[in-house]
């Protein structure tokens, strides 16, 4: 299992604005999403949302964190995917796939708000591909810590 955690930027104003991806660069590496979590650091504005969305394209993310071994639960291996987590704001954004996967929250606004989604079974994402937290409606989501929790050995 790894874990990776970053602070993204706040994002534009506008509806599916990447927030930050989990993306699997790997040519034949598929990766299971199993967990992921948001926490704004400032309040939102009220109505402010989120929603996971599949990418198709990386964009052209205003940072990555690239994990490493110390992202495994057992310190024990790297990454075979290469996976990279993607964050806010983009000077280009990702190329969302058709359709979104039906998951939204609405964020208190409140300094702290966010959720926390353990995914039962997980969301795969294949190789060349990613799963992005975008803004669900054209309020901002303010800068957040991001957390992805993911597994490569299935």
């Amino acid at each position: 299992m790894y874990t990776v955690r970053g602070r993204t930027v706040a994002t534009a104003t506008t509806v599916d604005t990447a927030a930050a991806a989990l993306w699997n660069p790997h040519a034949t590496q598929r990766i299971r999403v199993i967990q992921f979590a948001l926490c704004a650091a400032a309040a939102p504005a009220t109505g402010a949302s989120l929603k996971l969305r599949r990418i198709s394209a990386r964009g052209t993310p205003g940072s990555t964190v690239t994990p490493g071994i110390a992202n495994h639960s057992l310190r024990a291996l790297d990454r075979p995917s290469g996976a990279l987590l993607d964050l806010a704001l983009y000077t280009a954004q990702p190329t969302f796939e058709a359709g979104d996967l039906g998951l939204g929250w609405i964020l208190a606004a409140v300094a702290a708000a966010g959720v926390i989604y353990p995914i039962p079974g997980g969301i795969e994402i294949p190789p060349g591909a990613g799963l992005c937290i975008t803004t669900g409606a054209g309020i901002a989501i303010p800068a957040s810590d991001v957390v992805f929790v993911w597994l490569e050995d299935w």
